[in-house]
């Protein structure tokens, strides 16, 4: 049983994962750390500086293009943008901007909020888009070989080391935990629902939760309403997968 495991672990391409996280950390980080303002450089109007914020989350996504087009990586690629079902893959993820629309979002430059609303739900896709397809397109099949529960643990670990969030002076360590604790169970929740829905965009969509949560400018009351819409159309979508995938396979 032992020498199985340590077979396993063997076979992570672990050189290969050291670029993807490399580049990952490397490409994003001057936008994390705000060492690059690109809203003044090259101002954008009706409120279209918000787009730069996807540039935080990029990094990951180049890993990916690095690891898969140009290492030619052997590491199989589980998932694809859409998933088994493509209605049900843009049904979950366009829920956050059209709810984000109707509950509006405030902003420094006076915009109508329900149009800020609406851009920052997108914004946020794209975001996203660029940490899951290192995250769960990459990183969580080139860790498939390790048991679920220590890839799960190094998931967490490595997505909270490339946040940067421990160089911030304004972080305590209550803070930190916390964060942790919650990337911990993103990396558990997004495996599960990557399993059933084979969809980054899905993932993806999921992943918004806990954005809505730390990075948008709403009260409490709205970012329930948010999420609670939310989660009852992914809730809805992921039965009615799991019981047509019974249906085809029963």
């Amino acid at each position: 049983m032992e020498n199985s495991q340590s077979k396993s672990i063997n076979s992570i391409r672990w050189s290969e994962l050291v670029v993807f996280y490399v580049v990952s950390v490397m490409v994003s980080a001057p936008f994390r750390l705000n060492l690059i303002h690109l809203d003044e450089i090259f101002p954008l109007p009706y409120g279209l500086n918000i787009i730069y914020r996807i540039l935080r989350g990029i990094g990951p996504a180049i890993g990916f293009i690095v690891v898969y087009y140009l290492l030619n990586s052997k590491v199989e690629r589980k998932l694809s943008f859409w998933g088994v079902n493509k209605l049900y893959s843009f049904l979950a993820v366009i829920i956050i901007p059209v709810c984000l629309g109707i509950a509006g979002v405030s902003n420094s430059e006076d915009l109508n909020k329900h149009y800020y609303g609406f851009l920052t739900g997108i914004v946020l896709i794209f975001y996203a888009l660029g940490e899951e397809y290192g995250w769960r397109g990459y990183l969580q099949q080139a860790l498939e070989p390790m048991k679920a529960v220590y890839r799960i643990f190094a998931i967490a670990l490595l997505w909270y080391f490339w946040h940067l969030n421990f160089l911030l002076p304004d972080f305590t360590i209550k803070t930190h935990l916390v964060f942790f604790l919650f990337l911990l169970l993103g990396s558990w929740g997004l495996l599960k629902i990557s399993e059933s829905t084979f969809s980054i965009l899905f993932v993806v969509a999921v992943h918004l939760a806990f954005n809505i949560l730390s990075d948008v400018n709403v009260d409490g009351s709205k970012k329930i309403f948010v999420l609670a819409i939310a989660i009852v159309l992914w809730t809805i979508l992921i039965i009615s997968l799991n019981r047509r995938r019974s249906e085809i396979t029963g």
